[in-house]
């Protein structure tokens, strides 16, 4: 008898295998940029009925690091689009993998550490953000509108360097997405020299249409000193309170740090730019 079940379990366990299914979140692709000189990767992620509902269209979310956070930011919308109440619309998802962030997500060169002294000898980094939001907004996003039934709607996020190229883009190119989610963005970089600049840049701007939100983590750190939270308070409480028209959220993660902030920011973000 028992000769007898062992075999039946053999006999059945190829058809138990063949019912097995990969469950797939995306595909990887790869864009070759001439405006960086090099190939490019990036994750698409397609809301759950693209195939079945062929007459809607859909915002496109471009999520920077994303070799970082795709599994995660997925993960969020899913629930977002399907609790009660809704806080966000289905959306495609493009993850942006990194080849060299201090180069792409900084707008400048600068040898300055995060306490915005600078040690002797120290070369400049950094510095070419505009080009790689050439790349991004020109490059990827074109073939992204030609590939999918995008509706014009685009969001940008983006954490600690990512989160300063989405603040300078916000600032500089406010024009290129409709919403900005910025997380515990590196405004120590270059002595604080974007939160100098953004009062300037905000001046005689109408941000009709357009909104924001950043997330900064408070945990006090005892390990170094920096100028970071320094800056993002000046730029949250003197600055972005003047931008006309512009609908702006922002929180504080006092038991986050800067490595840890970036999913519940990202989560809080979704939540309060897109719920009622």
């Amino acid at each position: 008898m028992i000769r007898i079940h062992i075999f039946l379990v053999f006999l059945l366990l190829p058809l138990t295998m063949r019912s097995q299914e990969d469950i797939c979140i995306g595909k990887k692709y790869s864009l070759y940029s001439t405006v960086l000189q090099e190939e490019r990767n990036y994750w698409v992620h397609l809301p759950d009925n693209y195939e079945g509902d062929t007459t809607q269209r859909y915002q496109v979310i471009y999520l920077l690091d994303g070799d970082s956070f795709f599994h995660s930011v997925v993960g969020i919308s899913q629930t977002f689009t399907t609790v009660k109440g809704k806080h966000l619309p289905p959306s495609i998802i493009v993850g942006v993998l990194n080849v060299d962030r201090t180069r792409d997500l900084t707008p400048t060169a600068s040898a300055a550490r995060r306490d915005g002294k600078i040690s002797p000898g120290t070369l400049p980094q950094g510095g070419g953000s505009e080009s790689f939001c050439r790349f991004l907004t020109e490059e990827l996003r074109g073939v992204i509108d030609s590939s999918y039934r995008t509706n014009g709607q685009n969001m940008l996020i983006g954490h600690s360097y990512s989160g300063l190229f989405t603040l300078n883009t916000f600032l500089r190119h406010t024009e290129l997405f409709d919403t900005y989610l910025a997380i515990d963005p590196s405004l120590w970089w270059d002595q604080g020299k974007l939160s100098q600049e953004a009062a300037s840049l905000i001046e005689g701007k109408n941000f009709a249409g357009k909104s924001l939100y950043i997330g900064v983590a408070s945990k006090k750190r005892t390990d170094r000193v920096d100028i970071h939270l320094n800056k993002v308070n000046h730029l949250l409480q003197e600055i972005l309170p003047q931008a006309e028209n512009l609908r702006f959220f922002s929180k504080s993660f006092p038991e986050e740090n800067h490595g840890t902030v970036a999913i519940p920011g990202i989560y809080d973000g979704i939540k309060q730019l897109f719920g009622k």
